[in-house]
C-alpha cells in the first residue's frame, strides 16, 4: 500500500477525504447495527407483553421479516445497480426511522395490533436489504481494491461487536422504556446512521447501462422482462465465475446445515443439556467475541493469504460445529466448552465471512455489485427457511441430539468444494484478478 509520504502532494488531500468519507460510512453502519439490535428485541417483546401474542404469532413476525431477505434480495440488487447507492443508504435509514417511531406512537394511542407489526416487520426487513446491498456495493468508490479487506474488517468488526454488546444495550433500554417505547432509541439512531451518510463528499462512480447476461441477446421488451434479464446478469456472473461459483456452492450447503443446528440448539440446550437461558446467551455471546477477534486480528492473519486464510476459516469453522453434540459434563463445564467452541467458530466464520465477500467486491465490476451481491446472498440463503423446517421436523422424529448430529455431519461437505478448487492456491487479490484477466483473454 502506498505510503503518504512518498503520495504526491496533490494527491494527499484526496485520500485522506476518501478516509474520511469511509470513517462517515463507517459511523452509519455502526450506529445502525447497534440500533438494530434493539429493534430485534423490542419488536417481539412488544408483541409478548404488549399484545399478548402467542407463540404462533411471535413465530409469524420473525418470518415475515426474514421474507423480504429470501424473496426480494434479487429485485432489490437490481434497484440497487439501477441508482445512486448513497441515496438509497439514506432513504433506507430514513424509512426505518419513521417505520420504528411509529411503533411506539401507535401504542401510546392505544390501537397497537399485531397486524401492524407484521408491516412493520417487513418494512424493517427490506429496507435493511436496500442498505445492506447498497453498502457493500458503494464500498469499492470509498476504497482502493488493495484496501477493501482491512475496510470490511473494520465493518464486520462492529457488526460482531454489536452481537456482543447489543443484546445488553437493548436489554437495558427495554428495561429503563417498557418495549414499545425503547424503539425510540432505535429510530434515533438510523437518523444518526442518515446523516452521517449525507456527509460524506466523494463523487459515486457513475453508473454505466446495465449489462444483459448476454451481449449478442437483444434486449428484452417490457418492464418486467427488463428486471428479470438484469437479474439473471447478477446470477450468471456468479455461476460463470470460478471462484465465485465454488463459494456459493460451499457457502449454500454450510448455511443449510448451520441454520439447521442453530434452530434446533436451544431446544437441544434446554431439555438435553438442561443450561438456563442466561447460560444460554453467554454461549452464543461467545460467536460474537470470536468475530471481534477475528477482524481486529486479520492484518496478522492474512499473511497466510487470502486463499488460505478463507480455507482455513471453512475447515475450522465446519469442525468446531461437528463437535457440538458430544460436549457434555456437568453444567458449568459444559457451558465453557460450549461458549469456548462458540468463539472458535465465530473467529473462522467471520474470518472467511470477510475474505469472501471483499473477493466478491474486488472481481465484480461496478455496474453488477448489486445484483451479484443480491445473486449470491440468494443462492446461499434461499435454503435456510426450509433447513429451518427439516430441523424442527427432525427434532420431533430423531430427537435434538440426533438433528445436532445430522448438522455436525452436513456441515463439513462444504470443505472439499474448497480444498479442491483454486481458492487455496489465491495468494492475493491482486493474483485473483491477474487471473481472471488471463482467462478472458485466453
Amino acid at each position: 500500500m502506498t505510503d503518504q509520504l512518498t503520495m504526491p502532494a496533490a494527491d494527499i488531500p484526496r485520500r485522506q477525504s476518501r478516509i474520511n468519507d469511509f470513517n462517515r460510512l463507517w459511523l452509519g453502519q455502526s450506529i445502525s447495527a447497534f440500533g438494530s439490535q434493539v429493534t430485534a428485541l423490542a419488536l417481539p417483546l412488544t408483541a409478548i407483553i404488549y399484545l399478548d401474542a402467542s407463540s404462533i404469532q411471535v413465530g409469524l413476525l420473525a418470518t415475515v421479516r426474514e421474507l423480504a431477505f429470501v424473496g426480494l434480495m434479487l429485485f432489490f440488487g437490481v434497484v440497487v445497480d439501477r441508482c445512486r447507492r448513497r441515496p438509497l443508504m439514506i432513504v433506507s435509514d430514513l424509512g426505518r426511522a419513521v417505520v420504528i417511531v411509529a411503533v411506539p406512537i401507535i401504542a401510546w394511542l392505544g390501537t397497537l395490533r399485531m397486524t401492524y407489526l407484521y408491516v412493520a416487520a417487513f418494512l424493517l426487513g427490506a429496507l435493511a436489504v436496500v442498505f445492506s446491498l447498497a453498502y457493500r456495493a458503494y464500498l469499492p468508490t470509498l476504497v482502493k481494491a488493495d484496501e477493501l479487506l482491512t475496510r470490511n474488517s473494520r465493518l464486520q468488526a462492529t457488526e460482531s461487536l454489536s452481537d456482543v454488546a447489543g443484546p445488553s444495550l437493548a436489554g437495558l433500554l427495554i428495561q429503563l422504556m417498557r418495549a414499545p417505547f425503547a424503539l425510540v432509541a432505535d429510530a434515533f439512531s438510523f437518523l444518526i446512521s442518515a446523516l452521517s451518510i449525507a456527509t460524506i463528499r466523494t463523487p459515486e462512480t457513475p453508473l454505466t447501462a446495465p449489462p444483459s447476461a448476454d451481449a449478442d441477446r437483444p434486449e428484452p421488451d417490457g418492464l418486467g422482462r427488463r428486471v428479470f434479464s438484469e437479474i439473471w446478469s447478477g446470477l450468471t456472473f456468479t455461476f460463470r465465475h470460478p471462484v465465485l461459483r465454488v463459494l456459493a456452492v460451499a457457502s449454500a450447503i454450510f448455511n443449510v446445515f448451520a441454520t439447521m443446528m442453530l434452530t434446533i440448539f436451544v431446544i437441544y440446550a434446554i431439555r438435553i443439556a438442561h443450561l438456563s437461558p442466561g447460560e444460554i446467551g453467554l454461549i452464543f455471546t461467545g460467536f460474537g467475541v470470536g468475530g471481534v477477534i477475528a477482524a481486529a486480528s486479520l492484518s496478522r492473519t492474512m499473511k497466510l493469504g487470502v486463499g488460505r486464510l478463507l480455507t482455513a476459516g471453512y475447515v475450522i469453522g465446519a469442525g468446531a460445529i461437528a463437535v457440538l453434540p458430544f460436549i457434555g459434563g456437568s453444567t458449568g463445564p459444559q457451558t465453557a466448552s460450549l461458549a469456548t467452541v462458540f468463539v472458535i467458530a465465530g473467529c473462522a466464520i467471520v474470518s472467511a465471512n470477510i475474505v469472501e465477500m471483499t473477493i466478491r467486491q474486488a472481481v465484480t465490476p461496478h455496474e453488477l455489485q448489486g445484483r451479484t451481491a443480491a445473486g449470491f446472498g440468494f443462492l446461499i440463503g434461499a435454503l435456510t427457511p426450509l433447513a429451518a423446517l427439516v430441523a424442527g421436523l427432525l427434532g420431533d422424529q430423531i430427537g435434538p441430539r440426533g438433528t445436532l448430529i445430522v448438522a455436525a455431519i452436513g456441515v463439513p461437505m462444504s470443505v472439499p468444494w474448497i480444498l479442491l478448487s483454486r481458492i487455496p492456491r489465491i495468494r492475493s487479490l491482486d493474483s485473483l484478478n491477474q487471473t481472471a484477466r488471463q482467462e478472458r483473454q485466453a
